[in-house]
């Protein structure tokens, strides 16, 4: 899979800048989430550019952690950065970090000095250590399978808690292994893909974004998404692009890229945006062919 393969790159390049640049991270915080712990969020599917999914610095009650990342609108973990070397279990730092983490009802907190990652349930006083990873002394293999646990669609589609897939060896084997192995024929999708109008697809390229990202769509999401790119449709025209990528798809063989009606039954008319949502499947196998 192009992400793992992508994050084990990562790894070894941020243990690379962490030997050669050692000296000049220490006691220095700027330079140490610049070099260390940006580029890995962005990897993990958390986007530093996007507010809607990270917010540096943002004010919270009883403190302002360095980071706040966010699901679906709601904060689900603090972040608190320190320059490499940092002591990372002073009682003081995180007791401040637990207590605006439970003030504002933030489930999971962590703690990072960009080499070792500390990742706390903090949804109760006290906060308790499910996860931690040094990204210079463990195992690389192991760095790379913990830091999934951390993989924002990893956390959307797969499970409902970090701290479950920890708990879980044999579920994250499982999970990981389904990543790696796109279950669609990439050939017949690349010939799909290329056959569809432009209209299908940027549609489908909108989806496919939301997949990575987490995000929840709404029709009036994607036609405004289009009109952006320069594709202006009125409701009928957007049920047509649909309808004729869902023709095109058994056409070829091949199941539809989001939920028919017939998949959804109740809940096609119960919840719009589940008909938006792109296939797991689908994902995995665009993630080849869409750049």
């Amino acid at each position: 899979m192009r992400m793992m393969n992508e994050l084990f790159n990562l790894v070894k390049e941020l243990r690379r800048r962490i030997e050669k640049y050692r000296n000049l991270l220490r006691n220095n915080e700027a330079m140490t989430r610049y070099a260390l712990i940006d580029p890995l969020l962005r990897a993990l599917g958390w986007d530093t550019e996007n507010p809607d999914i990270v917010r540096p610095e943002e004010r919270q009650e009883g403190g302002r952690p360095d980071y706040i990342l966010y699901y679906n609108d709601e904060k689900l973990i603090a972040l608190e950065a320190k320059s490499l070397g940092t002591r990372l279990d002073e009682k003081k730092v995180l007791d401040l970090g637990f207590s605006y983490s439970w003030k504002n009802k933030i489930p999971y907190f962590i703690i990072t000095d960009g080499s070792t990652w500390k990742v706390y349930d903090v949804r109760k006083m006290g906060g308790n250590l499910i996860l931690e990873v040094n990204l210079l002394s463990d195992p690389i293999e192991d760095v790379v399978r913990k830091l999934l646990s951390l993989w924002r669609p990893l956390v959307k589609y797969e499970i409902k808690e970090i701290k479950a897939i920890i708990e879980s060896e044999k579920k994250l084997k499982e999970v990981t292994e389904k990543q790696a192995k796109p279950m669609l024929d990439l050939n017949k999708v690349r010939e799909f893909y290329n056959s569809l109008t432009d209209k299908g697809k940027e549609f489908l390229k909108i989806v496919f974004e939301a997949w990575k990202q987490g995000r929840i769509l709404r029709k009036e999401d994607i036609i405004s998404e289009l009109k952006k790119r320069g594709i202006y449709v009125d409701e009928r025209g957007f049920t047509g692009i649909k309808s004729g990528i869902t023709r095109l798809s058994e056409k070829m063989s091949l199941p539809p890229p989001t939920p028919t009606w017939k998949e959804l039954k109740e809940e096609y008319w119960r919840d719009e945006t589940k008909r938006y949502i792109l296939k797991d499947e689908w994902g995995r196998a665009l993630e080849n062919i869409i750049e």
